[in-house]
């Protein structure tokens, strides 16, 4: 609500000319606009300057290059004006910002535009910025995610009952104590036959799509200032193997505090902390001795809330880059919009330039529908032109 959380506003990127726009990506990608890195040899000097070009020539290699080479947004086409207009608005959303409203607000030529630009500004964030161990006191929280089937709720009341469900109850009245926990166990069984995921403890079985967002946090050193850096994952459950994998990629164990709920999942990894502080969620939600995990069940606040709120039943493939969104603007909530565009624009300058996205910017569809299928294309009559593209099935670079 202060005056220095607005620091920008979409009609100045409006009015910016293209080389105030290179001076301000360039000065957030190598911190200079003048000694510049070169995307080739990676020499940092004071390159060749070419206005007509709007790029470098460099002075080790002598090879050209702009301030968008060798990123995710190498290639682009919409003018950066607007690229850096859509970042700022993606800033703005405090939960999310949906690519079909950025695609209205800025005139973008189509839905698939703005999908892609936001799309790789996740990809620089996981890339970027979930990345690095932490360390001190770690919360660290489970919440289920995605496979919600929340289209099929959309416009229906909370207590919408279909009329397959209320015959179903009626048809379960009938039935005898024992009739009701037979009926019970060939549920289940038929659910784990289809794909269906077991939860470790609780014994329930949710739909194969059903995925859970695990948060690690670092918990502030000041008392009352929350965290200070977020961590996530994606696992398809809450077992002790999936909680250990993640401390072991995330966490500097030996030297950490670990503090979760009462979860079976944590019990074994706990040991290998220093200490391991646990709190009862069904008594209280901060234990007698300050034990508690509420910096982690923020993160999971802010996650459903994207997820139910603006994103709608986010698919499992994409549930982990969305997390990463989330924890970051987590970490960077009391950030204005625009220093928090700057630095996630920062992660993904830095993070290097995508096979993926270098294959539908430079239009060589076929070539990655080759990659990953592994079907031989026709033959061209004549010589071969370029090099050969491999036609065995691998897995995708990203």
């Amino acid at each position: 609500m202060s005056s220095k959380a607005v620091d920008r506003s979409v009609e100045e990127f409006s009015r910016w000319s293209d080389l105030r726009c290179i001076r301000h990506l360039a000065q957030v990608r190598w911190g200079s606009y003048v000694d510049v890195v070169c995307g080739h040899c990676n020499t940092c000097a004071d390159h060749y300057w070419s206005a007509k070009e709007m790029r470098w020539k460099c002075k080790a290699c002598g090879k050209r290059f702009s301030v968008t080479s060798q990123t995710v947004f190498a290639n682009r086409r919409i003018p950066l004006q607007k690229l850096l207009a859509a970042l700022h608005l993606w800033a703005c959303g405090a939960a999310g910002q949906p690519a079909l409203e950025l695609r209205r607000m800025l005139k973008l030529g189509g839905y698939n535009t703005a999908f892609t630009l936001v799309s790789k500004l996740r990809e620089g964030l996981v890339r970027g910025f979930n990345t690095g161990l932490i360390s001190g006191i770690v919360e660290m929280d489970g919440a289920h995610a995605s496979g919600r089937r929340a289209s099929e709720k959309r416009g229906k009341p909370l207590n919408h009952r279909s009329a397959e469900a209320i015959a179903e109850d009626e048809e379960l009245a009938l039935l005898t104590s024992a009739a009701k926990t037979k009926k019970r166990k060939q549920d289940k069984a038929e659910a784990l036959a289809a794909g269906g995921n077991l939860h470790p403890e609780h014994g329930n079985v949710f739909p194969p799509t059903r995925r859970v967002v695990v948060t690690l946090r670092k918990r502030h050193t000041s008392a009352g200032s929350g965290s200070s850096i977020t961590r996530v994952g994606v696992g398809i459950a809450e077992t002790p193997e999936v909680m250990e994998a993640l401390a072991k990629r995330y966490v500097a164990v030996p030297e950490s505090v670990l503090s979760t709920d009462t979860g079976t999942a944590f019990n074994k990894l706990g040991k290998k902390f220093q200490l391991h502080l646990q709190v009862n969620h069904s008594e209280t939600l901060v234990g007698p001795d300050g034990e508690h995990s509420n910096n982690a069940e923020s993160f999971s606040a802010r996650q459903d809330r994207s997820e139910k709120g603006v994103y709608m039943n986010i698919e499992p493939k994409y549930l982990h880059d969305y997390a990463v969104e989330t924890a970051f603007r987590e970490d960077y909530r009391r950030f204005a919009p625009g220093k928090a565009a700057d630095l996630a624009l920062h992660h993904a300058l830095n993070v290097g330039e995508s096979h993926f996205w270098r294959g539908f910017t430079h239009g060589h569809h076929r070539k990655y529908e080759i990659l990953a299928t592994g079907n031989k294309p026709a033959r061209a009559s004549g010589p071969a032109k370029g090099p050969r593209v491999p036609t065995r099935p691998r897995q995708m670079p990203w």
